[in-house]
């Protein structure tokens, strides 16, 4: 409740998406991704000296675009690109989630677990666990950050496939059902491993500084120890103002287009002091990290 006895629950009635900036803003990322690809043909003619240079910075460009686009994926996973949830679901399957080689629905079964669990070992989603040293990043930057994900994901669909001849329901080539969802997810998992090393790590930069603590070592085993929750609200350098991470995990389906009417509210109230305990730079705590592991 605010200072003026207006409850949260009655406020975010009014919160409802702009559906009209939803949509602009995932037509300037596709706008920006064909923009990028368009422009190696035709340097393809023009020898290694022009095509080089022109393909490195359309993968740069693109892996920012299908980071920006992915977190639409999130926004469908929330419910927040249409009124309708099927409506919103396919929309978020055709326009967003075609290129990352998943669905909505895939994605906020595991999503809504990281929301439920975050910091525990039950998360879904742990990025976090890495610290940002030199190797890691260098990981991501070239794509051997996915191949030990595809890797890892592989070993353990091998520890769950089920031993024996094949059961009833199998389909014409003899594999069952199981085995038939494992090799789709596996062609979905070839998909993630063909984007843009660049998204990758924007993935892991973005992550890491919204759920690391600060000072945990890069020795920590976070799969031993429980990392515990933690949520930062950025907005103190002009890279920040839009990452309200914080907020995303008080109010899971609230749109990100109202989010400052959030804050607004939520200034207003007893947890003012908890949002400016977390509110943080984006810019000091990437270095700050940086740092933490250089110091191991």
């Amino acid at each position: 409740m605010d200072r003026d006895g207006v409850r949260w629950t009655d406020h975010r009635r009014t919160l409802t998406p702009h559906y009209r900036v939803v949509w602009r803003d995932i037509a300037l990322c596709w706008a920006a991704l064909v923009a990028g690809v368009a422009d190696v043909p035709p340097a393809m003619g023009a020898g290694p000296g022009v095509l080089v240079p022109v393909t490195a910075v359309a993968a740069v460009w693109t892996g920012w675009w299908l980071h920006a686009l992915f977190l639409f994926g999130h926004e469908a996973a929330h419910g927040n690109l249409a009124r309708r949830r099927r409506k919103n679901d396919r929309l978020g399957d055709w326009c967003v989630w075609l290129l990352f080689g998943s669905t909505t629905a895939q994605y906020r079964r595991t999503h809504m677990t990281h929301h439920t669990h975050l910091g525990s070992h039950r998360d879904t989603e742990t990025t976090y666990h890495l610290c940002l040293s030199v190797t890691n990043i260098l990981k991501g930057m070239t794509g051997l950050r996915v191949l030990e994900v595809l890797l890892r994901d592989r070993r353990a669909g091998r520890r769950q496939a089920p031993a024996g001849p094949p059961r009833a329901g199998a389909g014409h080539n003899g594999a069952p059902p199981g085995k038939r969802r494992r090799r789709r997810g596996a062609a979905r998992q070839a998909l993630r491993g063909l984007r843009t090393p660049l998204l990758h790590l924007c993935a892991l930069l973005r992550t890491v500084t919204e759920h690391r603590v600060l000072d945990a070592p890069c020795a920590t085993d976070f799969t031993v120890v429980e990392h515990g929750p933690l949520n930062r609200l950025f907005g103190d350098d002009p890279l920040s103002p839009t990452f309200k991470h914080l907020l995303y995990h008080w109010d899971p389906a609230i749109s990100c287009t109202r989010f400052r009417e959030v804050e607004k509210f939520f200034e207003r109230t007893p947890l003012a002091r908890e949002m400016e305990s977390s509110r943080a730079g984006y810019i000091s705590v990437l270095k700050g990290m940086m740092v933490e592991a250089h110091r191991g």
